[in-house]
Formats: structure tokens, C-alpha cells, sequence
């Protein structure tokens, strides 16, 4: 249905959604641990604390592989006397989290049968998270957060203890490969000042280290490689020598590689080190930490480089997954309020230096409280991500659609007239009328009404805004348009379409588009 507007009447109040507080604590203690170069001891004080702080919790204990138990090591909070207690790994919930190696979520302690056995434990306590860090192939400890209420923790606590849980975990994993590599390299200096005597141990060394070993020729060939840099690129070691290191470089990565190679054999610098990928055998790619040295013979003459590479993929991705959250809506996968925020302030720039148009359309589900109190809230977060769907759908690949707060979704539609927008608010109103959903069921098929005696339309409203040149507006007018249009679709039946503002355009409009 198109309507064209009047003036709407306010604004609306806008917030910035929870979980961008939530990323930016997250955030700050990656940082924290990165950067941190205080002792095990205090930086287990730090994870835990942080924990308590972020999830809201009555306490927080972290406990570390001692022989066949557990050993608490840091508590926080009420469950502070806890330090210096041990449970058996092999009966305990936090021994289970560890042969997991999966995050374990207690919503009731009362009624949960994994710790029927040790009630006495957790008494005066309700609900609580463990999370195992470290590796299944090389566990290190569990940190547990514990709260007083029943139902204290929500899913948010549970991704932000997943995602510290494997930043401390990376955390641990780069401390030991590094501890490993200053072993090696103290090895490596009593080996260069003895090099015949102690051959064999050099050999040892190189062939056992727990990080990835390499002598590359000066023509980038690999002359001889350990078993865990064949891992780490899936390569056996006969395929290695067979290729140089620019074979398994990623290509975007060569040119800067082969420039500091350069300045090596040119005597600017005498080592180096970077992040940098290569590609596994399975085409997949690998994140490294590289440090490349050049051995020079008595006389100042090049012979080769030594390299030594760390498996740094698992923090990458741990990086690329908070980048995803600080953009990404979780429920819908578009981007969030604060990332459209940003967008639309890029893209009004660009509208002004261009002295193009720009469109925001506001689309907001209708009656969206009725269907969470009839239906449930999963029903109506599941009508959420059909809309999105179809707004995603239904414009192109330039376009920008976010989810804008609640059950409302805003689409940037760069170089778009006002007319044009309101095609496009038609389109996906049209396809949203379409949808009906098995209520009774709670799922997100489309089906007949006759099917299901609870079934369901959805309709949305939408409100367009749009900035034409040569007027210059802002965001926040721009927002304030589509919100008063919005409004007006709402205030006038619901199910409709409706401009800002009335113009020759939109008379033409209405002549030619059918109004529901």
C-alpha cells in the first residue's frame, strides 16, 4: 500500500544496542592479555577478574591441571576461599569441560544432573559457565564464572566467556611456542660457538622444536624443514623441498617478502619479523608469525636463512570474530545500528561531493508485540530474520541494510530518487504481505492459512527519506525523514509505504503505482 506523507510528529528516541558495550569490554581484555607482560599468576588474576566483571557474576575461579585433579589457583568474589582446592579431573564439571573441550552452561545447579554427585560444592550458588582453555591435545585449565540467581548468565555471557576463553587460550599457546623458541635460541648459540661438536644436538633441536623450522637457500628454495612446519602447511617434507618459499606464500604477501629478502642480502637489516600467510596444501589459509634470520660464513659470505614460523591462525580468527560482532547484527547477520551509523555518514559524504541522490528507507514490522505475545519471542526473533531475508533480497548489492533496534531495519540506498526508493519499499512490503507463518508451530515456513488453525501474515510499514541535491543534509536529518514517514505509515493503517515529503515525483507516484 503507498500513502504519501505529511509531516510526522517526533522523532523517536534512539540507543546504542547493549552489545556494543559488551564487544568493547571483550575488546579491552584481548588487549589486556595481548599486551600484558606480568607473570601466569597475575595474568590469571586478570582473566578471572575481568570475567567477574563482564558477566556480572557472584565469583569467578580459574583451576589448572595438577597430576589427576584440578587445582584452583585464582578465585574471585564469593567463591574467593576456594583457592588451593582440588577436584578429580576425571568426575568433575570442569573436567568434563576439558575432554570437551566445549563451553558448559548450567542454568539451574539445583536441577542439573552433571552435578547431582557434588551438590555440596556449589552450595548457596544457582547457575554458572565453565569454559575450558587450551587445547583438547593440550588442556590447560577451566575458568568458571558462578552467579547467586537462577538463569544469572544469558547466551551474550556464555559467545563473550567463549571468545576470552579462546583469546587466553591463544594466549597460553603463544607464551609456551614462545618459551620453546628463547629455549631453542639459547640452543642454537652454545651450538654456533661448538658447531662440529654439536651438530647432532642442533639437529635435535630443529627437528623436535614445537614451533615451525626452515632453512631456505638464497634463491628462496626450501633446503630443509622440521615436521611442524610440514603440519602447519599440510606439505610433506620431500613436497617442501621440491617447492621455494614463494610457492606456499599467499600472493598478496610475495612482493613484501621478496623486498625484505633484499634488504637481508643487502645488508640493511640483519633479521626480520611479521605476520603473514601462506597457503596450505588444501588451498585454505594460514596465518603465521614469521622471524627470518641471514647465516653469514666467517668471511661476511651468504649462505642462507633461518626461519622460524608460528601457527598464529587460531588468534586471527578469534580478531576476525570480534570485527564480525562489532559490525554484524547476531540475530539477522546484517550490520548493526552503530556500523549503518557509520555507513550513512560515509555515504551522505559521497552524495554531496557527487551531487548525487540518497534514500533511507525505515521498515518496521507490524504489530510486532502481538506476535511475541502470542506466539513467543522465538517466533517473532524468527519473523525477524524472514523480513531480513527479504529486505536483503530485495535491493542490490550496494546497498546497505542493518538491523536499526528491536523489530525496525533501515536500507541506505546510494544515487536512489525518492521515487525510485519507493519502489523498493514497495518491493519488499510486497513480499513481507506474502509470508505466512505456522504459528502453533513457531517455524518460518510459508504456508497456506488452511494448514494451521494459529498461522499468521506479516506486514511491515516503511518510511523513505530521501536528500536530493543540491539541498545538503546530515544524518540525522536524513534519519528524521525516514522515522517521521515511518510514523505516518504507521499512523494511517500500517501495511503501506510512505515518502517524506510530497513533490512532483510524488504525484506522478501515485498516478502510477497501485495503492493497497
Amino acid at each position: 500500500m503507498i500513502d504519501f506523507p505529511e509531516w510526522g510528529a517526533g522523532t523517536g528516541a534512539f540507543r546504542l544496542a547493549d552489545e556494543v558495550a559488551r564487544l568493547q569490554s571483550v575488546v579491552a581484555v584481548q588487549n589486556e592479555v595481548s599486551t600484558s607482560r606480568a607473570d601466569l599468576s597475575a595474568l590469571l588474576t586478570l582473566v578471572a577478574s575481568r570475567a567477574e566483571d563482564m558477566t556480572g557474576a557472584s565469583g569467578a575461579y580459574i583451576r589448572t591441571l595438577a597430576g589427576d585433579d584440578l587445582l584452583c589457583v585464582v578465585a574471585t568474589g564469593m567463591v574467593r576461599a576456594r583457592v588451593g582446592t582440588r577436584v578429580p579431573r576425571a568426575t568433575s564439571l570442569a573436567g568434563l569441560a576439558l575432554q570437551t573441550g566445549e563451553v558448559l552452561f548450567s542454568e539451574d545447579i539445583r536441577k542439573d544432573p552433571r552435578i547431582e554427585s557434588r551438590r555440596s560444592d556449589y552450595a548457596g550458588l544457582r547457575s554458572l559457565i565453565a569454559v575450558p582453555l587450551g587445547s583438547t591435545e593440550s588442556p590447560f585449565g577451566v575458568l568458571k564464572v558462578v552467579s547467586k540467581n537462577e538463569g544469572g548468565f544469558g547466551p551474550e555471557h556464555i559467545e563473550m566467556l567463549r571468545l576470552l576463553g579462546g583469546i587466553m587460550s591463544a594466549r597460553l599457546e603463544l607464551a609456551a611456542q614462545l618459551e620453546a623458541r628463547q629455549a631453542l635460541l639459547a640452543e642454537n648459540a652454545v651450538t654456533l660457538a661448538a658447531l662440529r661438536e654439536s651438530e647432532s644436538r642442533f639437529r635435535r633441536a630443529f627437528d623436535d622444536s614445537g614451533i615451525g623450522m626452515a632453512l631456505v637457500g638464497l634463491d628462496g628454495r626450501w633446503l630443509k624443514t622440521n615436521a611442524t612446519l610440514c603440519r602447519i602447511t599440510g606439505y610433506s617434507q620431500e613436497e617442501m623441498l621440491a617447492r621455494n618459499f614463494q610457492a606456499i606464500a599467499h600472493p598478496d604477501d610475495v612482493g613484501v617478502e621478496l623486498e625484505l629478502v633484499q634488504q637481508m642480502l643487502s645488508g640493511e637489516i640483519a633479521t626480520y619479523e611479521r605476520e603473514t600467510r601462506y597457503l596450505h596444501k588444501t588451498g585454505s589459509t594460514v596465518w603465521v608469525q614469521l622471524t627470518a634470520s641471514l647465516v653469514k660464513d666467517a668471511q661476511g659470505t651468504s649462505l642462507y636463512f633461518v626461519s622460524q614460523i608460528q601457527d598464529i591462525t587460531a588468534r586471527k580468527e578469534a580478531e576476525a570474530a570480534l570485527l564480525r560482532l562489532a559490525v554484524r547484527d547476531e540475530l539477522t547477520g546484517l550490520f548493526n545500528r552503530r556500523e549503518m551509523d557509520r555507513l550513512l555518514h560515509e555515504e551522505i559524504a559521497r552524495a554531496h561531493r557527487h551531487e548525487r541522490s540518497l534514500s533511507l528507507l525505515m521498515v518496521d514490522i507490524d504489530w510486532f508485540k502481538r506476535i511475541n505475545d502470542t506466539f513467543g519471542h522465538q517466533v517473532g526473533d524468527r519473523a525477524i530474520q524472514q523480513v531480513a531475508h527479504i529486505v536483503r533480497d530485495s535491493v542490490r548489492t550496494l546497498d546497505r541494510a542493518a538491523r536499526y533496534g528491536g523489530e525496525e531495519l533501515a536500507v541506505i540506498l546510494p544515487e536512489t530518487s525518492a521515487v525510485e526508493a519507493l519502489v523498493v519499499a514497495e518491493r519488499i512490503r510486497t513480499k513481507v504481505a506474502e509470508v505466512v507463518f505456522g504459528g502453533d508451530q513457531g517455524v518460518t515456513n510459508v504456508v497456506s492459512a488452511t494448514q494451521s488453525a494459529a498461522a499468521f501474515s506479516l506486514t511491515v510499514s516503511v518510511g523513505v527519506g530521501t536528500m536530493s541535491p543540491p539541498a545538503h543534509g546530515s544524518v540525522e536529518r536524513l534519519i528524521r525523514d525516514a522515522d517521521r514517514a515511518l510514523y505516518a505509515a504507521k499512523h494511517r493503517g500500517r501495511n503501506r509505504s510512505v515518502m517524506h515529503e510530497e513533490s512532483p515525483e510524488a504525484s506522478q507516484a501515485s498516478a502510477t503505482m497501485v495503492v493497497a
